[in-house]
């Protein structure tokens, strides 16, 4: 029978029953959601470093690309090498990548890790992966060799680094801790939502549980049949939650793959589902559930107050800790904690803030009057959404300023890096200076010049050293000195024409180094001390790089990678590009070479863009969705506690249409409020995401921008959100008690 008392309140008020349960599993299935994508990250990333680490490539020596029957013929021949097959399946597909098992066995991988059988895709036996190509799909096939260096090769070919070997690094821990912050948002967000909303009910139930404990029911009786309906509410709402959070996982793999398979080299394994994933979520929503029961625990008679100090105090020492953590930081880890800090400061801050607008608000109108004590009303008791709300907005408006910015700033460096119009990759053992004669003298041809790269080590004062990205090119060429550099020293082309260098502003901000700084780089046979003569840009990735001009390199120097950028005439035809392929083919003695026009290479590097801020733009706005719909459904029960207030206004005299707007005014305004107090925030989050988290992540920073035409729009949809409140608490009034409630304490008017 208490059971049945107390579950009662449901069947008065079954709106907030449906709202506890939807937030809860909308939650979840954010969650598991983001969970689940980045574990199949995780595990895609250590699955591909060791199927791939430390391997070496094997090469025909004349520069011809390996084909199937090259591998099939290396494997009778007995070395143990392993066949890679990237081919692009089409129709949405993806990348599927072939490989053999009998030739992983061979080098020692029994088992290809988790997610990598030939049940699934991505990966599928080479014969498959060959039809595919055979149809004219696109391709690339590298033979991996897992031997040692004193193994001789058959005839005709040689080994060398294979360039696609996974090194993920600082990049890939930082893009996945980008994505962890993400998901520890929205747990933040649904925790603050689902415990406005059981808070609200627990204070609509207080004369009730009142009630049953003046007939005899102990209050430790009626704690343990509220943690127990907490347990059964929480256990009906994750189950499906993560069941929807699963089917988002599978909705947003596809772009989220393409990033991975761009960034890193490696495609998404989609693993199955698992119980440790279940598990997992399942207790992180009900230790969510189970915080709104601490509310339970208060004292007698102290279901809903608080220590105004303590609350201040609070603020002040999380705001603190919080600011030193994210100005001093060094480590990733850190300056997230300190924003969250900050972050969780500001949402205790903010329903005392807001609470003090009305109060001090001009006018003494009776209706202005009503409506600003009505809002202060309306702020106490939803002030866990309103904080939620404005955390979404903050989070999302400074996601845009973020995402803009680097667009903008991506599409002038591309413009730099791909000032040409055509990128050929130089065969193994050729050289670029072969074709200097053709390219010269080549009519079309407007400019060129050639790109070397490989690694130089850097050493370091406690006598180690430290490896390097080295990019060698003729620094006279026009294509290159169009780049914008972030420092330099005066003419710094003419001085890295004498000798000096650039450096990328990563490695400056690692070593703090700066123009005029001399720089020590370790060749295997040689060293060079040149001078620093400017720092540029260089976005997407955390490496340290070295720009210098190839009449410096040693003669010793052996590098990994060589590429011509060329430059056409206006004019130029479709045959004029194949006239070059024809002569460079022939000049290198080669069968096939590949060059790249540049602007496919832009397009392909803006969809890489897109599709990697697809997944946290996404998980951005539905947070936003998520908070918004939580306080339409909190607000509506909230103001349905309000009907008794809410119907004086006709005892008044007002008419319906000017009851409607007086709440739509009221709805208007609290929403505003919330926009208001986001936009501190967002310009905070926006800082440091550009200023600290960019800088300590990755090693580069970005501008500082913001936009306001974005809060405009945002303004726009929380002014919605508000018309919709206010039509509601007019629509509450239908029903109204004529007496007046009994309060009891904690109770307000």
């Amino acid at each position: 029978m208490v059971l049945r008392a107390i579950l009662s309140h449901y069947r008065r008020h079954p709106l907030h029953l449906l709202s506890l349960w939807v937030i809860l599993m909308l939650a979840t299935a954010l969650w598991s959601g983001v969970w689940s994508l980045t574990q199949q990250a995780r595990d895609s990333m250590r699955t591909g470093e060791a199927q791939l680490s430390g391997r070496q490539q094997v090469v025909r020596s004349d520069g011809a690309p390996v084909t199937v029957e090259d591998f099939v013929t290396l494997r009778r021949q007995g070395l143990c090498v392993m066949p890679w097959l990237e081919v692009d399946a089409g129709e949405g597909r993806g990348r599927l990548v072939g490989i053999d098992p009998l030739a992983m066995a061979c080098a020692g991988n029994q088992e290809t890790g988790a997610g990598t059988s030939l049940d699934g895709e991505p990966f599928v036996d080479i014969h498959r992966a060959a039809k595919l190509a055979e149809a004219g799909h696109r391709h690339r096939l590298r033979l991996l060799l897992d031997a040692p260096e004193d193994l001789s090769l058959p005839p005709q070919w040689q080994r060398q680094p294979d360039p696609a070997a996974l090194s993920t690094g600082e990049l890939a821990d930082s893009f996945l801790l980008n994505l962890d912050a993400l998901g520890v948002l929205v747990v933040l967000v649904s925790a603050l939502l689902i415990r406005s909303v059981y808070t609200l009910g627990l204070a609509q139930r207080r004369e009730g549980l009142a009630l049953l404990e003046r007939y005899g029911v102990t209050r430790g009786r009626l704690q343990r049949l509220l943690l127990l309906e907490l347990l059964i509410l929480g256990l009906s709402g994750i189950v499906p939650g993560y069941l929807l959070g699963q089917l988002l996982a599978d909705g947003l793999a596809g772009g989220f793959g393409e990033a991975m398979g761009s960034l890193f080299g490696t495609p998404l394994l989609r693993g199955g589902d698992t119980f440790l994933q279940f598990g997992v979520t399942a207790i992180l929503m009900l230790l969510v559930t189970f915080w709104c029961g601490l509310e339970l625990l208060r004292p007698r008679g102290k279901w809903v107050t608080g220590n105004r100090w303590l609350h201040v105090t609070t603020v002040v020492l999380m705001m603190g800790v919080g600011g030193v953590l994210v100005f001093s930081g060094e480590r990733l880890v850190a300056v997230f904690a300190g924003t969250g800090m900050i972050m969780a400061a500001t949402g205790l801050a903010t329903p005392y803030l807001m609470n003090q607008w009305p109060k001090t608000s001009s006018g003494t109108a009776p209706l202005g009057l009503w409506r600003r004590r009505e809002t202060g009303v309306l702020i106490r008791r939803l002030s866990l959404p309103l904080v939620a709300l404005q955390l979404a907005v903050a989070t999302v408006i400074a996601v845009q300023a973020l995402v803009t910015t680097f667009e903008d700033t991506f599409q002038q460096w591309l413009g730099q890096r791909l000032a040409g119009d055509l990128f050929v990759e130089v065969p193994a053992g050729k050289r670029p200076e072969d074709v200097a004669g053709i390219l010269s003298f080549q009519p079309s041809i407007v400019e060129w010049h050639p790109v070397i790269r490989g690694q130089v080590r850097l050493p370091l004062p406690d006598g180690n050293t430290i490896a390097l990205d080295l990019m060698a090119t003729d620094t006279g060429s026009g294509l290159i000195r169009e780049w914008e550099l972030l420092q330099s020293v005066p003419d710094p082309w003419q001085a890295v024409a004498g000798g000096g260098v650039l450096i990328n502003e990563q490695l400056a901000r690692r070593h703090q180094l700066e123009p005029g700084d001399t720089l020590t780089l370790q060749f295997p046979e040689h060293r060079l001390s040149p001078r620093v003569a400017g720092v540029y840009s260089d976005y997407g990735r955390p490496a340290g790089e070295v720009l210098l001009d190839h009449d410096e390199l040693p003669a010793s120097f052996v590098p990994g990678f060589q590429s011509v950028t060329i430059a056409l005439e206006s004019d130029a035809t479709t045959s004029d590009r194949q006239s070059l392929e024809r002569d460079l083919e022939r000049v290198w003695s080669v069968a096939d070479i590949e060059i790249r026009d540049t602007g496919t290479i832009r397009e392909l590097a803006n969809r890489i863009f897109d599709q990697t801020f697809l997944l946290t733009r996404a998980i951005s706005l539905l947070t936003l969705v998520l908070a918004g719909a939580a306080l339409l459904m909190t607000g509506w029960v909230a103001l349905a506690s309000r009907r008794w207030y809410v119907h004086l206004l006709a005892v008044w005299g007002l008419r319906r249409r000017e009851r409607l707007g007086l709440l739509v005014r009221l709805g208007m305004g609290l929403m505003f409020r919330v926009w208001l107090a986001a936009l501190p925030l967002a310009l905070l989050l926006t800082w440091v995401l550009v200023a600290r988290i960019n800088p300590v992540a990755f090693g580069w920073s970005l501008p500082m921008a913001i936009y306001p035409g974005y809060w405009l729009q945002l303004l726009v949809v929380m002014v919605i959100i508000g018309l919709v409140l206010g039509s509601l608490a007019a629509r509450v009034r239908r029903g109204a008690p004529v007496t007046m409630p009994v309060l009891t304490e904690g109770g307000e008017r």
